[in-house]
């Protein structure tokens, strides 16, 4: 009885995480964009990408010379001022290009390799990345045109990581962590498959996130059935993620799946020009970086189970229990024994038993 109240909790709990995650980056929408004129100028419309974007398309107006164009909201007429959409990427090797590289690098690959004998670091990285993730796309999806630096778009979630990364390793937040690592590996597998093709794996933009919700699942019923295997794989799928994406900003800078992230959860409509209107068409690099770490992933995950086959959460070792009995020993010397209690049946018997 006991153990089904807690898978029931459990699964109550996992429940209501997924759906927060899920509301959280599939539907936050701008709402910083104000309107700049009255009147849109005298020119061409454009429909463009309509499948790529949510509710209200905007529409790209270009003059008749083609030297000016703008993002008009179809529903108001009024222009959408337009931001860069770097999104914190920064440019070429510049400081917040470096900081995501480290970041991404001292993260995958201790997940890749051992994630399932890390424990604490591993619960504490899948809260941290939670947070991470979450943060990121919350600012990008709300910022207005003129937007925040790209230094405080990349400071604001490696604080948020650092904040959850001390959440999960504590004895509290370990099936937070557990959980978020089911959840960040089937995600990570999922992103990978859909940014395979140019435009996205599915014509429909919101269809490609429920298959990344499927692949969520995935991964959450992975570890909750097999928590060994599960958290071997999660940790492979989201280190060998983390260090493709490394891999590719080395090559491809932030054209690759830098730009490839940012076409799947930037929908700023402040940033339409730069992120959609631009589309996604990855290169002959980036696909192959895709494929070989989408394949190195079941390989690393059965190196992790085969080779780390002990508990996820380390056993006390022999010295920890004979301290422990040591600690135990010391504290009942010098204390005053306690007489044997004896009952009145005994007594009485003692009393009138014959010699």
């Amino acid at each position: 009885m006991a153990g089904l109240f807690r898978q029931n909790t459990l699964t109550s709990y996992l429940l209501t995480l997924l759906s927060c995650l899920l509301l959280l980056l599939t539907h936050v929408n701008n709402v910083c964009a104000s309107p700049v004129a009255k009147d849109p100028p005298p020119v061409n419309y454009v429909d463009l990408a309509a499948h790529h974007w949510k509710r209200v398309t905007p529409i790209v107006v270009s003059s008749e010379v083609g030297d000016n164009v703008s993002v008009v909201n179809p529903t108001t007429d009024q222009v959408i001022p337009q931001g860069p959409g770097t999104d914190g990427g920064g440019t070429d090797f510049s400081l917040t290009a470096i900081i995501w590289l480290a970041f991404v690098f001292v993260i995958g690959i201790p997940l890749a390799l051992a994630g399932i004998r890390l424990w604490r670091f591993t619960t504490g990285m899948g809260v941290g990345l939670a947070v991470a993730i979450c943060l990121w796309a919350a600012f990008v999806n709300t910022v207005s045109s003129d937007g925040l630096s790209d230094i405080v778009l990349t400071v604001i979630p490696v604080g948020g990581f650092v904040v959850g990364f001390v959440f999960g390793m504590l004895d509290f937040g370990r099936w937070a962590g557990i959980l978020l690592i089911g959840v960040l590996g089937g995600l990570s597998v999922g992103i990978r498959v859909v940014l395979l093709r140019p435009g996205l794996l599915i014509h429909a933009y919101l269809v490609n996130w429920l298959v990344l919700a499927l692949f969520m699942i995935m991964g959450l019923s992975l570890i909750l059935s097999r928590q060994h295997v599960g958290i071997s794989g999660c940790c492979a799928a989201i280190g060998t993620f983390l260090i493709g994406l490394g891999i590719d900003l080395i090559i491809e800078k932030q054209d690759g799946m830098s730009f490839a992230l940012r076409f799947l959860l930037d929908r700023n409509n402040s940033h339409f020009l730069a992120v959609v209107h631009k589309g996604y068409n990855p290169s002959m690099m980036t696909q192959i970086i895709l494929g070989i770490t989408l394949g190195a992933t079941p390989v690393l995950a059965f190196a992790q189970h085969k080779i780390f086959k002990g508990p996820f959460r380390p056993e006390r070792s022999q010295t920890d229990a004979d301290m422990a009995s040591l600690m135990d020993t010391e504290s009942g010397i010098g204390a005053p024994e306690k007489p044997a209690r004896v009952s009145r049946m005994q007594l009485l018997k003692s009393r009138f038993s014959m010699a």
